[in-house]
């Protein structure tokens, strides 16, 4: 099991989500959601979560993570591997002391696709 830890969901007009069930829905159809699926390994289980259930109103919106939040999800899915993604998410898995891969945020316009694929690559042979 991978968990990826992302920084947090915000709505606009192509994505009005309201809550974190709205968002996972619609995550693999965004650019961020398409972007994160390069890094994913075939036939991977994986658990995409949010370092924070708030949603934002724009792109800006950032929140500091919920620890709560993420030690709630870590505690049932039990990950082999936890990917914090961005500086948010790893700012998180630092603060509490468990141990990440780091990436780059999937939404950030310089990640290459040769970035994408070394984390596939990676992955696949963690688990």
């Amino acid at each position: 099991m991978i968990l990826f830890i992302l920084q947090n969901a915000y709505k606009n007009d192509k994505h009005p989500f309201t809550n974190s069930e709205e968002w996972s829905r619609e995550l693999l159809r965004s650019h961020t959601g398409r972007r994160l699926q390069e890094m994913i390994p075939a036939n991977a289980d994986y658990k995409v979560i949010n370092a924070s259930e708030e949603i934002g109103n724009n792109p800006d919106s950032i929140f500091k993570g919920n620890v709560e939040h993420v030690s709630g999800w870590i505690e049932k899915l039990k990950p082999d591997i936890i990917v914090a993604c961005g500086r948010v998410a790893q700012q998180l898995c630092c603060d509490m002391k468990i141990k990440y891969l780091p990436v780059p945020h999937p939404a950030w316009r310089r990640l290459s696709k040769r970035e994408t694929t070394e984390t596939r690559i990676y992955l696949s042979n963690k688990i």
